[in-house]
C-alpha cells in the first residue's frame, strides 16, 4: 500500500522546504509524502501530515516542518521536500495512521528538539535555534 501511495506522487504537487512560494501550498493537516530521507528504510516514515512550520529554522535556512507520521510520532523535517497527497492517495493512506489530522489537537503547540514550545501553524519569528549546517565533501575518483 505504501509503495502504491509513493508511486502516485505527482511532480506538479511538489513542495520545496527552501521556497516561500512553494511552502504556501502547505496547510495545517495536509497529508504529504516526503522526498528522500537519508538513513530510513521504513517507507511508512515517508508519509505524514503537517502540524507546524517554523520559517527559516531548519538546516541551510530551510523551514523546520513538523510532521505527524503514521506511527503517531512527531518528527521535524529540515532541508526537505514534500509531495502533497491527492485525494486518492489520502484515501489509501488514512487507514495507516494511528492519529488523523482531523483528530489532532493543534491548540497546545509543539516542542522542537530544544524543547521550545510554540503554538500556531506558521511561525515567522520562531524562538527555536536553527540547526547548525553540516559541512560535507564529495570525492570524485577517476578510473583510467
Amino acid at each position: 500500500m505504501v509503495a502504491q501511495i509513493i508511486e502516485m506522487c505527482d511532480p506538479r504537487r511538489h513542495v520545496s522546504g527552501l521556497s516561500d512560494r512553494s511552502m504556501q501550498k502547505m496547510t495545517q493537516g495536509c497529508m504529504v509524502v516526503t522526498g528522500a530521507q537519508v538513513g530510513t528504510r521504513d517507507r511508512e516514515r515517508l508519509l505524514g501530515y503537517c502540524v507546524q512550520i517554523r520559517k527559516g529554522r531548519g538546516q541551510f535556512g530551510s523551514d523546520m516542518v513538523f510532521l505527524r507520521h503514521t506511527d503517531g510520532s512527531l518528527v521535524t523535517h529540515e532541508n526537505q521536500s514534500f509531495f502533497l497527497m491527492t485525494e486518492e492517495q489520502e484515501l489509501l493512506a488514512k487507514p495507516l495512521f494511528r492519529e488523523l489530522p482531523e483528530d489532532e489537537d493543534y491548540s497546545h503547540g509543539y516542542n522542537c528538539c530544544n524543547k521550545v514550545r510554540e503554538v500556531g501553524f506558521v511561525i515567522e519569528n520562531s524562538a527555536s535555534v536553527p540547526t547548525p549546517d553540516t559541512s560535507f565533501a564529495i570525492t570524485v575518483t577517476r578510473i583510467a
